[in-house]
C-alpha cells in the first residue's frame, strides 16, 4: 500500500475581526468580512446609544476598509477628522454631483463624510439616493475596492411611511435606493451598517436584507414584536429590551455571534456629540426686556390687500397674478432665488442684485408668499426667503441606477 501525501492547500484568509465590545463570554468581535455578505442593522430608542456604537465601529473598522459615513445630523464631523475622511456638504453639491463623487470615491479609495445636514426632508432623501447610486453603479473593476458605508438615521432615508401624498414619490426613491444599496452591494464591495432609532419607522424592505443586528432599548410594543422575532425571544424574553441601558445591546448575526447574547459597547476615542444637553433654567429677564430682544412688534402678521385675489386657487390664482402689476417683478424674484436653491437670501440681497427697490421686493414676496411659492419672513429689516419646498423639489435631477 502506497503512502499519499495530501499536500496543502491554500491557506485560509486571514479573519478581519474588529473589537466593539463586552459580552458575558468575553469581548464581542465584528467580523468584517461577514458584514461585506450580510450588512448590519443597529436598533435602539431615543438614548440607546446607537450612534455611539456606530461610532465605536467606525474608529475600529476605517484602518481595514475604506468607510464612508452618511450623517443626516452633522454629528460626525470629528470622526470624519479622526478617520482622515474628506467631508462633502450635501447643501452644496448638486445631486447628478453626489452620484459622481461616490463612483470617484470608490475609485481612488478615498473615506468620505456625507453631511446632509441643512438640507428639508425631501432633499435629504433626494440627495442621499444620489450618493448610493454612485456607490452602486461603480463600475465592475472597482467592486473590488471593498467599502463600508455607515449610515445613521437611516429611517430619515427611507422612512416605513410617506409623511404625506406628496412625499410618496420621494419616499419610494429613498426606499429603492436605500434597499438597492443592500441587496445588490455584496458582490459590489458595499457593506452598508445603518442605524435607526425605531424597526417601525424603517422600510422594511432595507430591514429585509440585514442579517447581522445590535439591538437596543426599545419601548413600543411594535417594535419590541419585530425585534423578538429578528431575535427568535420569546414574548416574556421579549421584555428585556424594555429595561436595557444606554450601551447595552443584544448582538445577533454571523459578523458577531450565533446565538443572541447581551452585549455592552466599548467606549469610543472621539466625543460624541449628539449627545442631550444639559438641563439650563430660562433667562432671568423682566417682560419688557424680552418683548424688546423677541422684537415683536416686526413680527406681527400684517393682511395684505391681494390676500383675498391670490388665495383663489387654479386659474383663478394665475388670473390674479398675471393681472396683477407686481407680476414682473415677482417672477424675477423667483428666477433669483431659483439660481441659489436650496439656500436663502436676504430681502436687501435681492433689492441689489435685481437693481430694484426693497418695497417692490417686498411687495413680490408677499404676492409669492400667498400663492405659495416661497418661504419668507414678515416685512422686517432682517427679512429673508427662499423657493418653497414643493418647487426645491422640481429642480433636483437625480440619477438613479436602474434596479435589477
Amino acid at each position: 500500500m502506497s503512502n499519499v501525501v495530501k499536500l496543502p492547500g491554500p491557506p485560509a484568509p486571514p479573519r478581519c475581526a474588529v473589537p466593539i465590545g463586552k459580552t458575558c463570554n468575553g469581548p464581542l468581535e465584528l467580523d468584517l468580512a461577514r458584514v461585506l455578505a450580510g450588512r448590519m442593522l443597529v436598533q435602539g430608542g431615543s438614548g440607546a446609544g446607537k450612534s455611539q456604537t456606530m461610532r465605536r465601529i467606525v474608529e475600529e473598522a476605517f484602518d481595514y476598509v475604506q468607510t464612508m459615513i452618511v450623517d443626516p445630523e452633522g454629528e460626525f464631523g470629528n470622526l470624519a477628522a479622526h478617520i482622515g475622511a474628506t467631508t462633502i456638504k450635501a447643501a452644496e453639491i448638486a445631486a447628478d454631483g453626489l452620484t459622481a463623487a461616490a463612483t470617484r470615491a470608490r475609485h481612488h479609495r478615498i473615506a468620505l463624510h456625507l453631511d446632509l445636514t441643512d438640507l428639508d426632508p425631501e432633499q435629504r432623501i433626494i440627495k442621499a439616493s444620489a450618493f448610493f447610486a454612485g456607490l452602486v453603479g461603480a463600475p465592475r473593476e472597482d467592486w473590488k475596492h471593498t467599502v463600508l458605508v455607515a449610515i445613521d438615521e437611516g429611517h430619515l432615508l427611507a422612512p416605513h411611511q410617506a409623511g404625506s401624498a406628496q412625499d410618496a414619490e420621494t419616499r419610494r426613491l429613498g426606499v429603492a435606493t436605500l434597499t438597492d444599496l443592500c441587496a445588490r452591494g455584496r458582490k459590489r464591495g458595499i457593506a452598508p451598517i445603518i442605524a435607526t432609532q425605531r424597526l417601525a419607522k424603517l422600510s422594511s424592505s432595507v430591514v429585509s436584507e440585514l442579517q447581522n443586528f445590535l439591538i437596543g432599548i426599545n419601548v413600543f410594543d411594535r417594535d419590541i414584536l419585530r425585534a423578538a422575532d429578528i431575535l427568535g425571544f420569546s414574548r416574556s424574553e421579549a421584555e428585556k429590551l424594555r429595561t436595557l441601558s444606554a450601551g447595552e445591546f443584544y448582538a445577533f448575526g454571523p459578523a458577531l455571534t450565533r446565538t443572541p447574547l447581551l452585549a455592552k459597547i466599548d467606549q469610543t476615542i472621539t466625543e460624541h456629540l449628539g449627545a442631550t444637553p444639559d438641563l439650563h433654567g430660562a433667562a432671568d429677564l423682566d417682560h419688557a426686556e424680552a418683548q424688546k430682544l423677541l422684537d415683536l412688534e416686526h413680527l406681527r402678521e400684517t393682511p395684505s390687500r391681494r390676500d383675498d385675489n391670490l388665495k383663489a386657487r387654479g386659474s383663478r390664482a394665475l388670473d390674479a397674478f398675471l393681472l396683477d402689476p407686481i407680476a414682473p417683478t415677482a417672477a424675477a424674484v423667483c428666477l433669483a432665488l431659483k439660481s441659489i436653491s436650496p439656500n436663502a437670501t436676504t430681502a436687501n440681497e435681492l433689492a441689489k442684485h435685481l437693481c430694484i427697490t426693497r418695497e417692490a421686493v417686498d411687495q413680490a414676496l408677499d404676492v409669492l408668499s400667498a400663492l405659495s411659492a416661497v418661504d419668507t419672513m414678515p416685512r422686517a429689516d432682517d427679512r429673508m426667503a427662499r423657493l418653497h419646498t414643493r418647487l426645491r423639489a422640481r429642480l433636483s435631477d437625480v440619477h438613479v441606477v436602474g434596479l435589477s
